[in-house]
């Protein structure tokens, strides 16, 4: 979790520097009636705990979607992700030598607070829960018949967007998980992770 700090300082700095920047930028001229949200594609890497080493580091691929009334900066959120790493082990990995893989997928829903609409920059905090699988398995697929375990657990996120055009998004996400326990091969670890992506997507209904 070495990396763990890390992530959320430059979250938060994403989401104060946002703030600023934004409250600078002129409204648009909009109807408040009606929904509004966002579509995220997250690409990224998750930091897990020291006792995954040598595959504490899979890179991850995400998606989030967000809507609310267009006069609520509070929208719900739901998000799903996968991730994964494979590599050549001499030394037993959780039940498994030579070539082995470990895999993640994870569902979640909760609520992300927009602070700043109509803006070009737009910076946003998240919470809730989550379900997450998590397998271990020989070759390159962790999910060939392997080890495998189910957690719920929480989740935090934070990060910036930049609004390009009408509907265009870019920007950061960091997403911090806790609470998981799964139990591999006889051996009881947590899935808790931090994750830095870079996010791609976009919005409707403002």
């Amino acid at each position: 979790m070495k990396h763990g700090s890390s992530v959320l300082c430059l979250a938060a700095a994403l989401v104060v520097g946002g703030v600023a920047f934004a409250e600078e930028a002129p409204p648009a001229a909009a109807s408040d009636d009606g929904m509004e949200g966002n579509v995220q594609f997250l690409i990224g890497q998750s930091y897990l705990g020291d006792v995954w080493q040598p595959l504490d580091q899979p890179a991850a691929f995400g998606v989030e979607v967000d809507f609310g009334p267009k006069k609520s900066p509070v929208h719900v959120a739901f998000a799903s992700s996968v991730s994964g790493d494979s590599t050549s082990v001499v030394s037993p990995y959780l039940g498994q030598t030579g070539g082995v893989a470990v895999g993640f997928v994870e569902f979640s829903a909760g609520f992300v607070w927009l602070p700043v609409k109509k803006a070009i920059a737009r910076p946003y905090l998240g919470a809730g829960a989550l379900t997450l699988f998590a397998g271990v398995d020989a070759g390159a697929n962790a999910w060939n018949g392997g080890d495998a375990d189910q957690s719920f657990g929480f989740y935090a996120n934070a990060g910036l967007f930049f609004k390009v055009g009408k509907s265009f998004n870019i920007g950061f996400d960091g997403r911090i998980v806790r609470g998981t326990s799964v139990t591999i091969a006889g051996t009881k670890l947590d899935a808790d992770y931090e994750r830095a992506s870079l996010l791609l997507g976009f919005s409707w209904g403002e």
